[in-house]
C-alpha cells in the first residue's frame, strides 16, 4: 500500500475519533436507535472527495431469537447522501451466516481480496448470498469484515475498496465498529433514562387528576395537539418531541389550588379568580430551574399569555411569549371548548371552529393567539378533531 493510501486511511481513522467525541457530546433523543446514530461516520469511511474508501458498507445486527442477522447496505451518493438498501436478512445457519458467527467469536477484523481465496472473481461471488450481492454495485472484489461488540452484537462489512483492501483499511473499519457499538450502547442507556424521565413527568401531570374532571385525557390530548401544531409549523424535530411530552405540564400549578375552587359550579368570585390566575406562577415554581424542564417551565408560565399582551400572569406580548407557550395556549383553549366542565357543556368541533374564526365574549382569536400558530391550526383542524374523538371519554 502506498504512503498516500496509508495517510488517507490514517486520516479516516482520525476523523472517526474526532467524530466519536463530537457524537458523544451531542447525542440526542432523536438518535436513540437505527442508522441515524452513525450515518455521518459511514459517510466518512465510504470516502469521496479524494479519500480512500469502500464502495459500500453493510451493517447487520444479530437477531438470535429468529436465527438471523438483519441490516442494510449503505452507499455514498454525490459525496454526501447515504443511501440505504432494503433490509438484508441473513440466515445464521447458512454458510455465510456461520462465517459471520465465527467472525464474532474469533478475530475482531478480517480483510480478504478475491485472489486470496478464489481462482477467478466469478468464483469469489459464490461466497456471498444473493441478498448481499444484490446491493453491491458490480462484482465483489474484496471486503473487510469486523464484528460489532457490546450488548447489541453485529457485523460491519465493507466491500470493494479500490485496488486491494489492506490492514490499514481493516484498522479504519475496526474504528467504525467501535464507534457504532459505543453509540448504540450509549443511546440505549440514554433511551432508558429518557423513558424514566418522561414517566416522572407523566406522574406529576397525573397528580392533577384528583383535582379536576377528565384531566387524564385532557393532558394526553393537549400533548397530541401541541405536537401536531409544532410539527406542522416546521419546528425542529427534537423540540417537537419535547413539546409533545412537556405540554401536559401546563396546568401543574393547579396542584396548589383548592379543589373546591377548581370544581366550583358557579362563577368564581374576585379572590378565587385571582388565585386561579396564579397557577402559571405556581407551575413555574414547582418545575424549578432544571435545564431538562425548561420547555415545560416555559409552557407552564406562558400558556395564558395573549399575543396582544392582555394575558396573565406577566402580560407578555408577541414573540416575547415563548413559542412552546404560544402553541400550548391554542391547544389548551381548543380542548377546553370541546370538553364538558362543571360550568359548561362541551362544544362540537364545528362550534369550536366558529369561535376560533369569529371569537366570543372571552376569546378573541386574532388578538389572543400567535398568528402563525392560528394559521397552522386552521390548516390541520381535522387532526385536532380526530385526536379529541380518539381520546374522549
Amino acid at each position: 500500500m502506498s504512503n498516500e493510501s496509508c495517510e488517507m486511511a490514517l486520516q479516516q481513522l482520525q476523523e472517526l475519533l474526532r467524530l466519536t467525541e463530537t457524537e458523544m457530546r451531542r447525542i440526542s433523543r432523536r438518535r436513540f436507535c437505527g442508522s441515524e446514530l452513525y450515518v455521518e461516520a459511514l459517510a466518512k469511511v465510504l470516502g469521496g472527495r479524494g479519500r480512500r474508501g469502500p464502495a459500500c458498507i453493510m451493517i447487520l445486527f444479530s437477531d438470535r431469537a429468529h436465527g438471523a442477522a438483519r441490516g442494510r447496505v449503505f452507499h455514498l451518493v454525490e459525496h454526501e447522501l447515504v443511501e440505504r438498501s432494503d433490509q438484508v436478512v441473513i440466515d445464521l445457519a447458512s454458510a455465510y451466516g456461520s462465517g459471520m458467527a465465527l467472525t464474532e467469536a474469533g478475530e475482531d477484523v478480517v480483510a480478504v481480496n478475491w485472489n486470496e481465496l478464489s481462482a477467478t472473481i466469478e468464483d469469489f461471488q459464490k461466497q456471498f448470498p444473493e441478498a448481499v450481492r444484490r446491493f453491491v454495485s458490480g462484482p465483489i472484489r474484496n471486503f473487510v469484515t469486523c464484528r460489532i461488540a457490546g450488548e447489541r452484537q453485529g457485523v460491519v462489512s465493507a466491500f470493494n475498496y479500490p485496488g486491494n483492501c489492506s490492514t490499514y483499511d481493516a484498522t479504519v473499519l475496526r474504528g467504525l465498529s467501535v464507534l457504532i457499538s459505543s453509540l448504540v450502547t450509549l443511546s440505549g442507556e440514554l433511551w432508558e433514562t429518557e423513558q424514566a424521565f418522561i414517566y416522572t413527568i407523566e406522574a406529576l401531570a397525573r397528580a392533577c387528576e384528583a383535582a379536576e374532571e377528565d384531566t387524564g385525557n385532557h393532558i394526553k390530548r393537549v400533548n397530541r395537539y401541541a405536537g401536531a401544531l409544532a410539527a406542522n409549523m416546521g419546528v425542529p424535530d427534537q423540540l417537537v418531541d419535547t413539546i409533545s411530552y412537556s405540554a401536559q405540564m401546563h396546568d401543574v400549578g393547579k396542584i396548589k389550588i383548592p379543589s373546591a375552587i377548581l370544581l366550583k359550579k358557579g362563577p368564581l368570585d374576585h379572590d378565587e379568580m385571582e388565585l386561579i390566575r396564579q397557577h402559571p406562577a405556581f407551575g413555574e415554581q414547582i418545575l424549578g430551574d432544571s435545564q431538562r424542564l425548561q420547555v415545560a417551565r416555559e409552557i407552564a408560565i406562558a400558556h395564558h399569555e395573549n399575543w396582544d399582551g392582555s394575558g396573565y400572569p406577566s402580560g407578555l406580548k408577541g414573540e416575547s411569549i415563548p413559542l412552546p407557550g404560544r402553541i400550548v395556549k391554542l391547544a389548551d383553549v381548543y380542548d377546553a371548548l370541546r370538553s364538558n366542565r362543571s360550568y359548561k357543556p362541551g362544544y362540537t368541533h364545528a362550534e369550536t371552529m366558529r369561535i376560533f374564526h369569529e371569537g366570543d365574549e372571552r376569546i378573541k382569536p386574532r388578538s389572543h393567539f400567535d398568528p402563525a400558530v392560528l394559521e397552522t391550526f386552521f390548516r390541520i383542524e381535522r387532526i385536532f378533531d380526530a385526536i379529541y374523538e380518539s381520546l374522549h371519554g
